[in-house]
């Protein structure tokens, strides 16, 4: 059979771009499957994530995660979403890794094929490059970390790729993006500007391109089609929240009561544009791997306002190159990515408290987002131009798809080669779990009058290991109980007001090790402690010495910190009197190898 030139350029075509979708996907996909191998215990926000996804199908969740603020972010669909690779992978903390780094992958690979729609090859292939340089910088273990403002990254850049081709006249992306963008509003309300504000803009350029492509179907099934569909996506994705709000917590109203009426003070518009400054420009982009600084409280630090010139100047004359030569659907692009960095000032500038950089993770999106636009408006206008020459216009094309397919593959390929070296998320909580969860379950089997057991945190600040215990225990089949108001985090059917405890684990840190095991009633599971029994007994004549120096020099805070694994020890005694700092660096030197950890058991009278 004869194959026309045609036939053969149309093949490589194909070949190349579903090459360019596999090479944009492949580091999460290599990342999930070696997540897969973890000997893995979650513990923290991790353990809740896990016990959260596994309630689907139960206990089916109707809010998402847990916020600091004592709301939920708005909606299940995370665990919604996560649940079904979950089961499918194994029942396990782990399965939730690789089904977050394979929900990535999907996210990857159909903004890639998105971008071969609308721009052929060349647009793919400055897609991949894109998302190459992007997934490098997140490397593998943001790649496959189901919290929260992670996993919502690279949808966000779906999202925007969806309301672009909806505008551009393909209708069957219109549900898509709904979908999409419900997913991650509900999962994170930082980023409910944006999303909110990418969608206006969409349907405001998709009313005002309606002359040239209909808003809807001219066909009447297929505008009846459309509009059920778009329909029921929004009424599958919403009504879970509505429920909520009208027959159970009220949670939508929390959320606005907080952002309307609370004490906090947000950012505000200067620190915001700062933000924006240490992320847009170029030079030493954080979304190309440059270290952000960061402030003595950890909060990032924002940039020069100067620093604004070049990403805005090149904004602005890319969107007028594409205006004159009349690349309307790159111009649109670009609209669509400026009210993207727009609307994410504006959430910025609505952050309160300080400006952690997992708040504003968001930022390496946009900026990539915004830098892609920039050179695709001005690709389109250098091969729309009249003055371009013949072979720029024949050549340009050939280099961006061979500089984009090259490069891409050098970067995901070495993004997917350390997957098998990355650390799952709080990798020593879990070799600490490994050792002490197996004699607590074991302990527990032999008491059959135990079913639900309540897990209290002695002498820790955030109570991770709690929190990894608690999903052991759920995973297990052992009910949870917990203060009903931690509820919100954990579940109302968790609340010690609907069920009780028969008996209670207790997570004990440092010193109170030693005096937990001594009570009267409670029974010692297991104790983990780096040091000896010697060992231990000189760092208690230490720690106590030092303790009495912190105390007459007026900084209790800091005496306590030695003893509820509090930080800044070290960098806060600096200086002051009757503090030996021989002494300090001793016992700090100790306390990073890790504080003692106990699990004690009691059991609940009835």
């Amino acid at each position: 059979m004869n194959i026309s030139p045609k036939q053969r350029r149309s093949a490589l075509t194909g070949v190349i771009g579903v090459a360019l979708i596999c090479i944009a996907a492949w580091p999460a996909v290599a990342t999930g499957l070696s997540a897969l191998h973890l000997d893995w215990h979650p513990s923290g926000d991790w353990g809740l994530l896990s016990m959260r996804i596994e309630d689907v199908g139960y206990t089916t969740p109707l809010l998402g995660p847990y916020s600091r603020f004592g709301w939920n972010h708005p909606g299940p669909l995370l665990y919604w979403v996560l649940a079904g690779p979950y089961h499918l992978l194994g029942w396990s903390a782990r399965s939730m890794l690789a089904a977050t780094a394979f929900l990535n992958a999907t996210a990857l690979g159909g903004s890639v094929a998105l971008a071969w729609r609308r721009g052929r090859l060349p647009l793919a292939a400055l897609s991949a490059l894109a998302l190459s340089l992007l997934t490098h910088t997140m490397g593998p273990e943001l790649l496959r970390d189901p919290w929260n403002p992670y996993i919502t990254m690279l949808p966000v850049i779906l999202f925007v790729l969806l309301c672009w081709s909806g505008v551009e006249g393909d209708r069957w992306a219109w549900p898509l993006a709904i979908a999409v963008g419900s997913f991650v509003l509900q999962s994170h309300i930082g980023y409910a500007l944006i999303i909110i504000g990418v969608l206006v803009a969409a349907a405001v350029m998709s009313w005002r391109n309606r002359g040239e492509v209909p808003i809807l179907p001219t066909a009447h099934r297929a505008r009846s089609l459309l509009l059920a569909t778009t329909a029921l996506v929004t009424f599958v994705c919403w009504i879970p929240v509505l429920i909520d709000q009208f027959f159970d917590t009220g949670n939508l109203g929390a959320i606005a009561s907080y952002f309307l009426h609370s004490s906090d003070h947000p950012a505000g518009l200067h620190d915001a544009v700062a933000q924006a400054a240490a992320n847009l420009p170029w030079r030493d982009a954080t979304w190309l791997g440059t270290l952000q600084p960061t402030g003595a409280d950890g909060a990032v630090e924002g940039g020069q306002f100067l620093a604004l010139i070049v990403p805005l100047v090149a904004f602005a004359l890319a969107l007028v190159a594409a205006a004159r030569t009349r690349a309307r659907s790159a111009a649109r692009f670009q609209i669509l990515t400026g009210v993207a960095v727009a609307s994410g000032v504006l959430a910025t500038s609505r952050i309160t408290g300080p400006m952690f950089g997992y708040l504003i993770r968001w930022w390496w999106v946009l900026a990539m987002l915004g830098w892609l636009s920039i050179i695709w408006s001005f690709f389109e206008a250098a091969m729309l131009a009249s003055r371009s020459p013949v072979a720029i216009r024949r050549v340009l094309p050939l280099a961006v798809v061979a500089l984009g397919l090259l490069s891409s593959f050098r970067l995901a390929s070495a993004t997917a080669h350390a997957a098998d070296r990355a650390l799952p998320p709080e990798a020593s909580n879990s070799l600490l779990l490994h050792d002490l969860l197996p004699p607590l379950i074991g302990t527990l089997g032999t008491l059959p009058e135990v079913h639900s057991v309540r897990v209290e945190t002695v002498n820790s600040t955030w109570g991770t290991m709690a929190d990894g215990v608690r999903f052991e225990l759920n995973h297990k089949g052992i009910n949870v109980v917990v203060d009903p108001g931690f509820a919100y985090k954990f579940g109302e059917q968790r609340s010690a007001n609907r069920v009780d405890a028969d008996a209670v684990v207790w997570v004990v840190h440092g010193d109170a090790v030693r005096i937990w095991g001594q009570l009267p009633n409670v029974r010692t599971i297991a104790i983990w402690d780096p040091l000896t029994t010697e060992e231990r007994a000189a760092y208690v004549v230490d720690e106590t010495l030092l303790q009495q120096q912190l105390n007459a020099a007026g900084r209790p805070d800091l005496a306590s910190a030695l003893t509820n694994g509090g930080g800044g020890v070290d960098s806060g005694s600096v200086g002051l009197p009757g503090v030996d700092q021989e002494l300090v660096t001793r016992v700090e030197s100790i306390r990073r190898k890790g504080d003692p950890i106990g699990l004690f058991l009691s059991l609940t009278p009835h």
